[in-house]
């Protein structure tokens, strides 16, 4: 018999589980029930994929429900959690493969996502239209940020690639389907002015109305994703001092950052022909970090927002001041060196 798909109360603490486990989510639907003569070489599965997840520290106990009886006595075990998303991974990668699905590819069956998805094309991403015809989406990120574009590709397909040469990875989208599927989610999310004259050349071609976006609000992810292509939060190595900053090379997507979340926008000193949004103060810095809980960071500098306040902590206890042989300095130095690592 089979049954509907249904998710409830996952509390996951993982983020590459969390990730996976709501794109399968989405990719079936709450209510969507297969049919077995649909999933071909896939019927040693369940309709329905029950996976229970309780996370601590230490330990990850998870249950997926197959007729394969070799894979239920691996997974109905307590693993590690770096096994366990291993096991997960293989196992979610097997269901979304299931042709009846392939065609309703998203993460998230809301907006916060794509508005992050197109904050980072309009700082890292390029859409492409070759001379005879053939419509892309590349995406160049530093090579610690593999995981935020391993999330695309999982949604959108694609692939992934080091750049020669270069300490940094390259996404390539040029498949139709995913093509256009990426396209309906950021269209009207797009505010980059030379991405939105890429993005409306392939409109175009396929016919589509390009939608201009909405004013920027405080409540929209766009930020995040921008961020995550060309921004930096960084401590000042000679007095200390936090700093949270955005670059471009006009100011024109950096001046409605000031009314939302403060700041200033400056000629970059380093580059003349670079604009960088700014902030110091203590208050816009943590309204950052507010912001970034509700609409998070998917590359690495999430570690450093994460250790933003235990900045602050050290701060205000002038850890960075007590002398070298004391266990405060020890302090500093330790939460200094994760910060470097982006531990």
């Amino acid at each position: 018999q089979w049954w509907p798909f249904n998710f409830k109360n996952l509390n996951l603490m993982q983020q590459t589980i969390s990730e996976n486990i709501i794109q399968l989510s989405s990719y079936l639907g709450s209510d969507l029930t297969l049919i077995p003569d649909q999933v071909g070489e896939h019927k040693n599965l369940y309709g329905t994929l029950s996976i229970s997840c309780t996370f601590c520290t230490l330990n990850v106990k998870n249950h997926i429900n197959v007729k394969n009886s070799q894979v239920t006595k691996a997974l109905n075990t307590w693993v590690g959690t770096s096994e366990a998303i291993r096991l997960l991974n293989k196992n979610i990668t097997t269901i979304i493969s299931v042709p009846c699905l392939a065609n309703n590819i998203k993460a998230y069956n809301n907006n916060s996502f794509f508005e992050w998805l197109a904050g980072l094309i309009d700082g890292d991403g390029s859409f492409l239209l070759s001379k005879k015809g053939y419509a892309s989406l590349e995406i160049t990120m530093d090579i610690r940020d593999e995981h935020a574009l391993q999330i695309i590709k999982n949604i959108y397909g694609g692939s992934i690639k080091l750049r020669s040469g270069a300490n940094a990875i390259r996404y390539r989208l040029h498949h139709k389907s995913g093509l256009l599927s990426l396209i309906k989610d950021v269209n009207g999310k797009i505010r980059n002015s030379n991405r939105l004259v890429q993005l409306n050349k392939i409109c175009t071609k396929y016919n589509i109305n390009l939608i201009y976006p909405n004013k920027l609000t405080y409540n929209n992810g766009w930020v995040s994703g921008f961020f995550d292509a060309d921004g930096t939060v960084t401590i000042n190595s000679t007095n200390t001092q936090l700093s949270i900053s955005i670059s471009q090379k006009t100011s024109e997507l950096l001046l409605p950052l000031i009314e939302i979340y403060g700041g200033n926008v400056y000629i970059d000193r380093g580059s003349a022909q670079s604009f960088k949004w700014y902030i110091t103060k203590r208050e816009e810095i943590l309204k950052m970090v507010k912001y970034f809980k509700v609409y998070p960071s998917r590359s690495a500098k999430i570690k450093r927002l994460h250790l933003i306040n235990k900045y602050y902590e050290l701060k205000d206890i002038k850890a960075h001041l007590a002398p070298p042989e004391t266990l405060l300095a020890k302090s500093w130095n330790y939460f200094y060196q994760k910060w470097i690592k982006f531990e």
